[in-house]
Order: C-alpha cells, then structure tokens, then sequence
C-alpha cells in the first residue's frame, strides 16, 4: 500500500524548518500519558506505567519513545514550525497545542487518542523510583527487626524506650508489614486481571476489595508512624534515631503518594 502511493502520489519534500523551530523541541520536551486511559478507577495505575517521553534529539529534532521504527529505535521528527513536526524519512506528522486546561498536547497520527502532558506529581518515573525507595525501607526495617532483637540478646542490651515508645515502634513495624503487602498483592493481583478478565469482572472485584481495605488500614496506620517520629524528635533518642524515624515517615508518605495518585484506595468496580 504504502509503495502504491509513493509510486503514484508520491508526497511532497519535507518543508524547511519556520521561524521559531529551533526553540520548539525543548518547548514540547516532556513526559506524556495517552488520553485514553483509565482515570477515576485503580486501573490508572496501567497508564502511569506507561506514560511516554518526547526529548529533543539534535538540533531540530526530537523523538517520542511511543513511536518507534521498524528497527525497534524512536523515529525522528523534524520542527517545521513552533508546534509542528515531521517525521524523518517518511509521511506522518505531529501537532503540538495547549488544551482547554492550558497543558500541552500532542496530537498524533492515530484519531482516537492524544498525548496529554504530566506534571512531576503525577510522573510515572517518579512515583515507581520514590514506590522503590519506600519500599527498600520499609522492607529493610521488617527484615533487621527480629535481626537486631537477636544480636541486642544475645549481647543483654535492651532498648531503652519508655511503654509508649515501645507501643508506636511495634505499631510503626505492623503499618509496614501492612503496605508491604497491600502494595505486593495489589501488583499480583492487576498483573494477573490484564491476563484473566475474570478477576476484574464483579464476581472477582471482592479480591481488590479485600487488598484495599489492608491498604486503608496501612494508609490510617500512617498517624501511628507521624506519632513515633514527633515522639523520638522530643525524646532523649541520639540522632540516628530521630532520624531513622524521620525516613520511615517519609516512606510511609512515598507510598501513600503512589497509591493516591494510581487511584489504588478507590473502591470501585468501574473502569
């Protein structure tokens, strides 16, 4: 089909770049979701793993990781204007515009869905890496728990902490043991659903019920771990310890930003 057309209407040479081009891959530089997706439902989580990135490539061009050739690698595309670009070596073309929001957009070769523009708080890249970091400590402190409870016995150190402190620390251990597999069941569970439609049908919604309500109780369990950080910072505690406190607030916060913004404590069975 395509040699038909070039054989007979053969397209014409690629327009030389406008006035303003030159500026115009650092303007539409950025990372993108598709506009169709899910949003109001946990089944936005899919569209924040597979968001795009459009970054400027030489002088005049730019590459959009969606859009690859058939050797696999971004096909390149040329700035003819402010907000136009053409592909390299070939016949397609895309329009950069604001939307009705005033965010950017890219329309692209296919009608039925554009690429929208997101903001960091919403950037697919971000939230995986401060999931991971949150994740990696929350983890660690589970693992080393009954480690240092064997190496403080058998040297007969005991932890000097008041009946309080010893209740908010317990509580800090349980809210992780909580995310951890919240957000562990939560992945198996959607990773398994893309494979069996079954599970996310209304008979199999009551298992993402199930993991979101250990979610919610992790998500409430969050006030215990702010208690135990403001408590060691008033305390007698040295500073690693204030400040180990201090980081498992904010991994409970990283992972409480994930799951808001993937909508993963919305219940709901409409996607």
């Amino acid at each position: 089909w395509e040699a038909f057309l070039d054989r007979y209407y053969p397209h014409a040479i690629q327009a030389q770049p406008a006035a303003g081009a030159k500026e115009a891959p650092k303007a539409v530089s950025g990372t993108y979701t598709l506009s169709r997706r899910g949003e109001t439902s946990f089944v936005k989580l899919a569209s924040l793993l597979g968001q795009f990135t459009v970054t400027p490539a030489g002088e005049d061009d730019i590459e959009v990781s969606l859009l690859t050739g058939a050797n696999g690698k971004p096909k390149r595309w040329q700035a003819v204007s402010p907000t136009t670009f053409l592909e390299r070596d070939g016949q397609d073309k895309l329009v950069f515009k604001p939307d009705q929001d005033g965010k950017m957009q890219m329309i692209l070769p296919f009608p039925f869905f554009t690429g929208q523009l997101v903001g960091k708080a919403e950037n697919g890249k971000l939230l995986l890496l401060v999931l991971g970091v949150s994740l990696f400590v929350m983890v660690a402190t589970l693992i080393l728990w009954p480690i240092a409870w064997v190496v403080r016995r058998h040297y007969g150190h005991r932890l000097e902490l008041s009946p309080v402190e010893r209740l908010l620390r317990f509580g800090v251990r349980i809210v992780f043991l909580l995310d951890v597999i919240f957000i562990a069941a939560f992945l198996l569970l959607l990773t398994y659903g893309f494979t069996h439609l079954e599970i996310l049908s209304s008979q199999g919604i009551k298992w993402f019920y199930l993991v979101q309500t250990i979610g919610l109780v992790g998500a409430i369990g969050t006030i215990v771990v702010l208690l135990n950080a403001g408590l060691a910072w008033i305390s007698k505690r040295r500073i690693y310890g204030k400040l180990a406190a201090t980081i498992m607030l904010f991994a409970c916060l990283g992972l409480l930003w994930f799951s808001f913004a993937g909508n993963l404590l919305h219940f709901t069975s409409t996607y």
